[in-house]
Formats: C-alpha cells, sequence, structure tokens
C-alpha cells in the first residue's frame, strides 16, 4: 500500500466482490461533478472516468484517451474548461485536452508534486492545486509557477492528531527510509504468521501420527519456525506494537478520540511550504467578494492576493475528517460545501451553516462525534437547472425531486473496475468483510491491532524469559 503507483494499473473485476462494491446508480464515488460544454454536450467526471454525453443523458462515450489504463489512473479529481481545451486533475498527474484533440496530453509537474486535487480558472489565470502546492499558469502558454503561498500569520510547527497517528503507521515520517520500514514490518508480520501457524500446528500432527510416519523434516521445520519466530519478533517488537497501536486509532471508534485533535511541536514560526505540505485540498475564486478561498486538511483559508498571508476563518463549515468533496460559489455569495459529513450552505461572512437539504441550521457539537452524516456527499452537478448530490452509498440523488432521471449506463459501469490498491486498502481497514459482519466489520481493525500488541507483549515475555532467566 505504500507504493500506489507501482499497482495503479492493476484492476479488479468488481464481480468478484461482496454485493456492496457494485455499481448502480452513480454510487461508490463514480461521478464528482460535471461540466455542461454546450447546449447538447455534457461531461460527467469522477471515480468512473470522464464521459461524454448529450443533453438527453443519451449515447455515453468514454473520453480518456491518453490517460494512462487502470482506474486509480482514471479517478478525476477536478475538470475545467478553458478557451483553448480542458484541463483533468488526477492522482498521478494534470492532463491537458486541446480542443480538436482526441487525445490528452500529461502535463509537466515536479515529479513529487503530481497529486492534483483541483483546478480554477480565474479571469485570465489557470490556478492547480496540488496537495503541496498551487500553480499558476495561463491557456496560451500552460507553463505553470509555483505560488509562494503564505502561511497563517503567527502559524507554528504542528500536525493534526490524525496526520501525525498516520505518518507513522505508514512510516511516511521518516520519509522514503519509513516507508521502507514499514514494508519490513509488513514482511515481519508475514513471516511471524507463517512461523506461528506451523508451531501452532506441527506437533499435534506429530503427536498424533508419530507411530505411522517420521517427521524428520517437519520436525526440523517446526524448530526452525519457534527458533526464529521468537528471534524475529522480539527483534521487531517495538516496530510491531507501533504499528498495531497506530492502526487501531485510525478506525472508528478509537478515531473518534484523535479526529478533530491539534499537536503543536514547537513554538518556533514555520516554513508556508512545511505549513501546506500535504494539507491543499480545493481552491476557488470568490468572485462576490473579490478573494481566493482555500480548503485545506485542516480547515478554510482565504486571502485578497497570494502575496498576502492566509487567514483561516473564524467559523469553519462542517466537512468530514476524510475531507471536501464539494465547494461551488453560490449566486447569494454563500458557498455550497459537501463531504462525507453532508451538504450545507456556508456564509463565509457570519460562519453560519445550514443543510442544503433541509434548511436547518448547523449545530457544532463539541467532544466525540459521528464522522460521516446522513448524506455522504462525494460529488455534486447542476443539470439545466437541476440539482444532483452524489451520495457515495446510494448514489445520485435529486435534491429538489425535479431533475431528470440519469440512469448509469452498463458500459460505464462494466468499465470502472476496481483498483488493486482500493482493493488492499479495504482488506487492510476491514471494510471488506462489511457484507460478513455488518455495522461490527469498524471493530476489526481495532480489535486486530490491540491483538497484535497483546500478542507481541506475551511473545516477548516467553522469548525473554526462555533466552535470560532459564
Amino acid at each position: 500500500m505504500n507504493h500506489r503507483q507501482t499497482i495503479a494499473h492493476i484492476d479488479i473485476n468488481r464481480n468478484y466482490l461482496p454485493q456492496n462494491y457494485q455499481l448502480k446508480n452513480w454510487n461508490l464515488a463514480s461521478v464528482k461533478g460535471v461540466r455542461t460544454i454546450n447546449s447538447d454536450s455534457i461531461i460527467f467526471f469522477g471515480g468512473a472516468g470522464i464521459w461524454l454525453t448529450k443533453s438527453n443523458f443519451d449515447n455515453w462515450k468514454p473520453l480518456m484517451n491518453g490517460i494512462p489504463q487502470g482506474s486509480d489512473y482514471r479517478k478525476i479529481f477536478d475538470l475545467e474548461e478553458t478557451p483553448n481545451g480542458m484541463l483533468a486533475a488526477t492522482r498521478f498527474g494534470l492532463y491537458w485536452l486541446g480542443k480538436g484533440e482526441n487525445r490528452w496530453v500529461k502535463l509537466h509537474l515536479p515529479p513529487n508534486d503530481e497529486f492534483c486535487t483541483s483546478i480554477e480558472v480565474a479571469e485570465s489565470n489557470i490556478y492547480i492545486t496540488t496537495r503541496n502546492s498551487i500553480y499558476c499558469t495561463s491557456a496560451q502558454t500552460l507553463q505553470f509557477t509555483p505560488i509562494d503561498l503564505k502561511a497563517p500569520l503567527g502559524a507554528k510547527k504542528g500536525i493534526s492528531t490524525f496526520r501525525l497517528i498516520w505518518n507513522i503507521h505508514s512510516g511516511e515520517i521518516f520519509g522514503i527510509p519509513g516507508r521502507l520500514i514499514a514494508d519490513l514490518v509488513a514482511l515481519v508480520m508475514i513471516f511471524l504468521s507463517i512461523t506461528g501457524f506451523i508451531y501452532f500446528i506441527s506437533p499435534k500432527i506429530i503427536k498424533r501420527h508419530h507411530d505411522s510416519f517420521k517427521f524428520h523434516k517437519l520436525k526440523r521445520t517446526t524448530r526452525f519456525s519457534y527458533q526464529w519466530h521468537l528471534k524475529i519478533g522480539a527483534i521487531a517488537s517495538l516496530l510491531l506494537i507501533v504499528s498495531g497501536l497506530t492502526g487501531a486509532f485510525l478506525r472508528p471508534p478509537f478515531l473518534l478520540f484523535i479526529a478533530n485533535g491539534n499537536i503543536t511541536l514547537n513554538n518556533k514560526s514555520v516554513s508556508s511550504s512545511y505549513y501546506w505540505n500535504d494539507k491543499l485540498r480545493d481552491l476557488v475564486f470568490d468572485r462576490y467578494r473579490n478573494r481566493f478561498i482555500l480548503a485545506s486538511s485542516d480547515g478554510f483559508y482565504y486571502c485578497n492576493d497570494f502575496s498576502e498571508s492566509m487567514v483561516k476563518f473564524a467559523i469553519q463549515p462542517p466537512v468530514s475528517v476524510m475531507g471536501v468533496n464539494v465547494l461551488k460559489p453560490l449566486s447569494d455569495g454563500c458557498f455550497l460545501v459537501g463531504s462525507f459529513s453532508g451538504l450545507f450552505r456556508w456564509n463565509p461572512d457570519t460562519g453560519e451553516s445550514t443543510n442544503y437539504l433541509t434548511g436547518e441550521k448547523h449545530t457544532y457539537q463539541t467532544g466525540l462525534k459521528r464522522p460521516i452524516g446522513e448524506q455522504i456527499v462525494s460529488g455534486y452537478a447542476s443539470i439545466s437547472g437541476s440539482e444532483y448530490l452524489f451520495d457515495y452509498d446510494k448514489g445520485i440523488l435529486s435534491i429538489k425531486q425535479e431533475g431528470k432521471v440519469i440512469t448509469m449506463p452498463n458500459a460505464i459501469a462494466q468499465s470502472f473496475r476496481f483498483p488493486l490498491w482500493n482493493l488492499a486498502q479495504e482488506f487492510h481497514t476491514g471494510r471488506i468483510f462489511g457484507f460478513l459482519l455488518g455495522d461490527f466489520y469498524i471493530l476489526v481493525v481495532p480489535l486486530t491491532g490491540l491483538s497484535l500488541v497483546l500478542i507481541v507483549l506475551t511473545g516477548f515475555v516467553i522469548w525473554y524469559k526462555r533466552k535470560y532467566l532459564n
């Protein structure tokens, strides 16, 4: 899982997966947004890629020629039209489709900063947001200039508790060496599981059948498994405990204790590049107030000009810990903010947020709270005056119950296969077991993590007694 691009081209047929992974009604983040190109051409983009259709939602055509094969490569985070063509933001780079052309071309960004999260066209400039930086260009040149995004005044070197534990768990806190250590821990877990199983089952086989067969090889294998199981386990015990504990806190219910926490590392001022690293999620130009609004993993900020320091909004809109999926300006100066917490109308001036579906004023909760809302919003679209939200589980929903029914074509459902990396993630987080355990699947990871800690501690005690006390 630490080397996503290595396997990004490999997909799994969803027919082999449980029912909750099957596509229906544009669910599972199939669509993040829609762009109306002209009176009879509409583009849907999102997890299922880029698809062109007519205003009557007939005759769907894929528009992904030039983007590498593999559903992970073709997850589109944003798509914008310019006078000379279109830009598409993906996890593995930024793509350009010139007007009149039929093939996307990958544009040049720094190799370590290609995870594009949003595209904003403001006046004559185009702004590209990656997880770490903002770049400015024009449709004529497509030459990207990094913007020196200023940290807020008085910003201290800190990190969210969730991000810190995530970085420790994945090894990213120590860069490439740390990720390689995390890989080594995974290999150690595999080795310990195999040798532990051999030692657990072999004595039973030998005892039951010792009169009928000779088990010289099995006995040697058992001794080897026992000796090296204890040695390797003892050497790697600290890393295994850290991995088990941090993994447990990255999933509910323990996630609730850290989801909103922040840690200040020191009181010294921090460089802008460090402050924004891996935090940027979306950028929009607020034409109503003539300023930029930036959505990050730790809140919303604004500035009138990028030469100024960013200012954090005093009252934030409700956004799930998984991040913002919708950030759209409305005609009255408010903004539409959507995430796994729901869909809200947010007034940046007053800070007031109201549920966009019910009109109810949002009440901010303190302490532990549910990480997702009633609507798990993964996308939004306005088509011919009708508004739709895309719920991760339920799929497309007409907001005012008056929109035309948009049926998901079989061609799209069949082409949106499941990336191998995501399958690994589903096993790693325990979600794959939802069809067997229901909502109790959320306990798989925390219980496994705590069990790993207990097993390692007891194993270390056994090793220590045999080595030093016998």
